[in-house]
């Protein structure tokens, strides 16, 4: 099964018609045509049900559904100290993790440690695993963006004062004790929250 997000509400592509509970629905996807009309009930529905998508193979109706939206990669991380605390970001006032957008002829590891330092003014990361990846739809300027984001937990042995990086709308980047990062990033993006908060609570 794939999901994707979009703001609090998931999509999620699957082999076949589930139960479903009073906050989802589901809905049947023949081809790509009916998408269309799918993204519509989704996108403008103020009842905010998540949805089960089936119908056909989830992997076809996953790609069918990236070709109706701009496609975009980033990459990211979880930091871990030497003390055990997660470093954590602040953009636009929400809790969130480094990332950013994968540059082209780029690796997403080498983007994921880019984007940490550039975002956080670390110097010196390491990555120990690849993680779960997330995919969350956002609209800009009038279209419509599918970013799938890479993810990788990394440690660190830097003693630094962190910098946030102001000009891409980052207000803080803190460390947090396990218990003050479960309660951010239980309070920031069900993305995030879904896919990855097993590594904070």
């Amino acid at each position: 099964m794939i999901i994707v997000y979009f703001e609090k509400l998931a999509i999620c592509f699957n082999d076949k018609k589930v139960e479903v509970s009073i906050n989802e629905r589901n809905i049947k996807i023949k081809s790509k045509t009916q998408f269309n009309q799918a993204l519509t009930i989704f996108y403008e529905d103020e009842e905010g049900l998540d949805i089960n998508l089936y119908g056909y193979e989830p992997d076809k109706m996953f790609n069918d559904f990236c070709s109706l939206h701009n496609y975009i990669e980033a990459a990211g991380g979880i930091v871990i100290n030497q003390n055990s605390e997660h470093l954590l970001i602040k953009r636009f006032g929400i809790w969130d993790l480094p990332k950013g957008k994968v540059e082209t002829g780029e690796t997403v590891k080498d983007a994921a440690v880019r984007e940490v330092c550039e975002e956080t003014g670390l110097k010196n990361v390491e990555i120990i695993n690849q993680l779960p990846d997330t995919f969350h739809i956002y609209q800009q300027k009038g279209k419509w963006y599918v970013k799938k984001t890479y993810w990788f937990l990394m440690n660190t042995k830097e003693d630094i004062k962190l910098v946030p990086e102001i000009k891409e709308d980052i207000s803080e980047a803190v460390w947090m004790n396990k218990s003050e990062a479960c309660m951010a990033i239980s309070n920031s993006y069900r993305s995030l929250y879904d896919t990855l908060g097993y590594l904070f609570c």
